[in-house]
């Protein structure tokens, strides 16, 4: 009989065990969720000034060309400077596309439009602790991409003499 209660007692111990996982899990779900959402608001928000900045970089480009053809050497360091910005609006744009090939969704979160192609783990796979890290992480890429897709739009503009800088 004692060996039956100890063998209750146990199991009742490891089920509560298993429940307090369980809602740490769902937390860790919910605020994975909540880090992946703030991500693809800064996705959206810069998503659309990428044909601005593809415009800006062929706008500077061409005012290399220019330069080059009037007098390649007596503006060396304006076209060098320029094509600085070049390389700035090839790198913002270079981020962003490698951060949208690379997003990892939240397991169990279900968007409108979710790319089949994106990189999906099933919830029993997930190491919660971890998605929370992945997503903080993606969060963070994405916030530098910003901060490069802007600083190398406001560039471009203040070196082609554009209004709005």
């Amino acid at each position: 009989m004692n060996r039956f209660c100890a063998t209750i007692t146990i199991l009742v111990f490891l089920m509560g065990c298993q429940t307090s996982s369980s809602n740490e899990d769902d937390a860790n779900l919910t605020q994975a969720q909540e880090i992946y959402s703030d991500a693809m608001d800064i996705h959206d928000e810069v998503m659309p000034r990428m044909g601005e900045l593809m415009q800006l970089r062929r706008a500077v480009e061409t005012q290399i060309d220019s330069l080059n053809q009037l007098d390649s050497v007596a503006y060396a360091d304006t076209v060098q400077y320029m094509q600085h910005i070049v390389d700035n609006l090839r790198y913002a744009d270079r981020g962003m596309m490698q951060w949208m090939r690379n997003v990892k969704k939240v397991p169990g979160l279900e968007e409108e439009g979710q790319s089949e192609f994106q990189d999906k783990i099933s919830i029993e796979e997930a190491d919660t602790t971890n998605v929370v890290q992945v997503q903080k992480s993606q969060k963070t890429v994405i916030e530098q991409v910003k901060q490069q897709i802007e600083s190398s739009i406001e560039e471009a503009k203040a070196v082609l003499g554009i209004e709005g800088v």
